[in-house]
């Protein structure tokens, strides 16, 4: 060793400065649309590149709402996903009962609006006016009924239940001569300014609740961000679809916390991919600042790029790597190999 360092002193040639480390690749772009077990939807978009997460949203029903999930079977079937396909449409039941519901309550009070605003026609009136006589009439008959009842359960002759019964008819016909006459108030009255604004506050209403559900089910409708190749992963936590942008590889490459400060612009890294014969060269993009501890090594990530066309290379594969930082004089290599302080 001593006479290595020696000899190393006067001999005048620079010496490459190079180390290898094991990258991971990733693609560009990745959207992930996430089925959990409790039957939530979780999709987003990273931006490998700029370490960036794009975009997140969740989907989240009510329980016992019955939430069907269809796949776009056109594309689905395929590898490649173009940017902005539709890719699945999620159908929620409570979902469209309430839109059900909302659009026929609208159309309920629609009709009520006209029948306001115009006021009632002749034989609307004509026809109030017979259920009002009818109404009169069976209360004439109900009163009879009741007199009679009372006297014969005064002397005994009439069951308390009977009574009351006959007593109940009493109550419904007296109830509907009052329904009967406002019915004939109503229908007389002309248009009814109070209530043909009541009424428009209810639709402007109603429809305001329709726009939120249609936003709802429009979020429902999803279409791809990107384009990329697609991909399915099944497992405990739940189903995943998996859209890569593979346009261009992301490496994360650790690099040996003493080896970063000799990261720099004349840095080169060059990929060693199995069938290959000769070495990729890689672009490196910039690396982390963030410490971590990896197979017990003190590492930071440097981060490259590379062509998405490279046969053999796909996302999520571990790929050789060398990276050399310059070259420099046989002291200072041997320095660095050696991780000694030599003065």
């Amino acid at each position: 060793m001593i006479i290595l360092i020696v000899a190393s002193v006067f001999v005048p040639v620079d010496i490459p400065y190079a180390f290898d480390s094991t990258a991971k690749v990733y693609p560009l772009q990745e959207w992930v649309i996430h089925k959990r077990p409790d039957g939530s939807m979780v999709s987003t978009l990273h931006n490998y590149k700029t370490g960036l997460l794009k975009d997140y949203s969740s989907y989240q029903f009510d329980r016992g709402d019955i939430v069907n999930i269809q796949f776009n079977p056109n594309r689905i079937a395929e590898s490649q996903i173009d940017s902005g396909e539709l890719i699945a449409v999620i159908q929620s039941n409570l979902l469209n009962g309430q839109l059900v519901s909302l659009e026929n309550e609208k159309n309920i009070e629609k009709a009520n609006l006209l029948r306001a605003q115009s006021g009632s026609k002749p034989e609307i009136i004509s026809q109030a006016n017979e259920e009002l006589r009818l109404a009169e009439q069976e209360l004439e008959i109900q009163k009879l009924k009741i007199a009679r009842a009372q006297g014969m359960l005064d002397e005994g002759l009439l069951a308390r239940a009977d009574f009351e019964n006959t007593e109940n008819d009493f109550k419904q016909a007296n109830n509907a001569l009052v329904v009967a006459q406002e019915k004939i108030r109503v229908v007389t009255s002309g248009e009814r300014p109070a209530e043909v604004e009541y009424i428009k506050s209810k639709i402007a209403s109603i429809r305001n609740q329709l726009a939120f559900l249609k936003t709802s089910t429009d979020n429902y409708t999803i279409h791809s961000p990107i384009a990329g190749k697609i991909s399915f992963e099944t497992g405990l936590d739940g189903d995943r679809m998996i859209i890569s942008d593979t346009t261009e590889n992301i490496l994360m490459i650790p690099i040996k916390l003493r080896d970063r400060d000799f990261i720099g612009e004349n840095t080169t890294i060059e990929l060693s991919i199995p069938g290959q014969d000769t070495l990729i060269p890689a672009t490196l993009i910039g690396i982390n600042e963030k410490v971590e501890i990896l197979n017990r090594d003190v590492v930071v990530l440097a981060k490259a790029s590379v062509s998405g066309n490279i046969p053999g290379l796909a996302s999520g594969m571990p790929i050789k790597s060398k990276v050399t930082c310059g070259s420099v004089k046989p002291l200072e290599y041997l320095k660095r190999s050696t991780n000694l302080e030599l003065k």
